[in-house]
């Protein structure tokens, strides 16, 4: 970890491929799910939450895991979408293509015009990865986890 930041956990945690469903979208759209996730040292796991339990613990280190936000959209290739996260941070995607059954997305989460994260990643198809910010001030004693899934 980067000196003084106990505040972000390494940027894409990857948790796995998890082919929870087929595909929803058509050749020429990609479906995109971000769930925004409440991660703390104890409490209930949400239901939605508990297949991925033990993953996001090995991950990120905490046992009670709360989804604040969930959307799923269909989003056009090479088109700009933002996504609306509790405590007015936002998450950007632009899907730029599908290679070697990856999906390969330019993210952005920035938290008001302060860029946290600005990279691009390839999600194994049907895949999740995970964006942390680690000890974080929104959450108190907790962090907030994104999960991020696409499916073409």
């Amino acid at each position: 970890m980067l000196p003084g930041s106990r505040a972000r956990l390494a940027l894409g945690l990857a948790i796995g491929v998890f082919a929870l469903s087929p595909p929803l979208a058509s050749a020429g759209h990609l479906t995109v799910q971000v769930t925004t996730v409440q991660a703390t040292d104890s409490g209930e796991c949400d239901p939605s939450l508990e297949p991925l339990r033990a993953r996001l613990r090995k991950v990120a280190g905490y046992t009670s895991y709360r989804a604040l936000a969930d959307e799923r959209r269909t989003v056009g290739w090479h088109s700009e979408e933002e996504f609306q996260l509790p405590g007015g941070r936002s998450l950007l995607l632009w899907p730029k293509a599908m290679q070697d059954h990856r999906v390969v997305l330019q993210v952005r989460l920035l938290d008001g015009t302060r860029r946290l994260v600005d990279t691009q990643v390839r999600l194994q198809n049907r895949g999740f990865m995970v964006f942390g910010l680690g000890r974080d001030g929104h959450v108190g004693n907790g962090a907030t986890l994104i999960l991020l899934r696409a499916e073409n």
